[in-house]
């Protein structure tokens, strides 16, 4: 679904992306991890368009390096940004009406998550971390893309509202759409990923199968390696493989 090749981004004279080929397969879901500054929501930004990039970016077997943002979403492909994606200071039902202009589209995203029908008239700042990220949800779910690309999806969110938020991104994967999700603590998608990228300082140093990813491969990435272990709220890596 998509292929990256010799791909270089970055801010003004300063490339955080350098020199990164990847595939993602259609129907899977890919977790790039990585710890923070490795350069994650730069990749997520730069696949999007967001980010003025060198190499190719080939999108379900077309070249899209210079198409731009609108285009691209038109064509398939989403981007759910670290801050949700939302108008903060629009309604429920606006934010929806922007993303789905069909009325009975908007009453299958009701339908699935009755708590926004509760808030409709509500700004969607006022909601809650977990209400916010349904409402980012809710469109890929009505209306799958081709390729979702999700920075951090489960950050600040209590821990039964992260299972519920990467059951839905699951569904979305099992229906057919591409998923890459951006995190930095890899026990939040590995029971569902199926392909890992480890990211550090804008390189890939580590890709393949989840069941193949190991502690010490990810702790060399996290440059924990000679530390002692700490709490699971401490020290991200802990317990990859049980947790996978």
């Amino acid at each position: 679904m998509l292929i990256l090749e010799d791909l270089r981004a970055g801010y003004g004279e300063v490339e955080v992306i350098h020199a990164i080929d990847l595939a993602i397969p259609r129907g899977s879901m890919t977790a790039v991890l990585g710890a923070n500054g490795a350069g994650k929501s730069t990749l997520c930004r730069t696949i999007a368009g967001l980010t003025d990039a060198t190499g190719r970016v080939v999108f379900d077997g077309e070249d899209i390096t210079a198409m731009s943002v609108n285009r691209r979403a038109r064509q398939g492909l989403v981007y759910a940004p670290e801050s949700r994606g939302i108008f903060p200071a629009l309604s429920v039902e606006e934010n929806l009406r922007l993303a789905l202009g069909d009325s009975d589209l908007r009453d299958r995203a009701y339908e699935r998550f009755p708590i926004l029908r509760e808030r409709r008239t509500l700004a969607a700042g006022m909601l809650s971390g977990g209400e916010q990220q349904m409402l980012s949800l809710a469109p890929v779910l009505v209306k799958p893309p081709k390729l979702l690309v999700i920075d951090e999806p489960t950050l600040g969110l209590a821990p039964l509202v992260v299972i519920t938020v990467m059951s839905l991104l699951g569904e979305l994967r099992d229906a057919g759409t591409a998923v890459l999700i951006a995190e930095e603590k890899p026990k939040t998608v590995l029971t569902l990923a199926d392909r890992v990228v480890l990211i550090d300082l804008g390189r890939v140093v580590w890709e393949g199968d989840a069941a193949d990813l190991d502690d010490a491969v990810v702790r060399r990435a996290y440059h924990l390696e000679g530390r002692a272990s700490t709490a699971d709220h401490e020290d991200p890596t802990a317990n990859v493989e049980a947790n996978r």
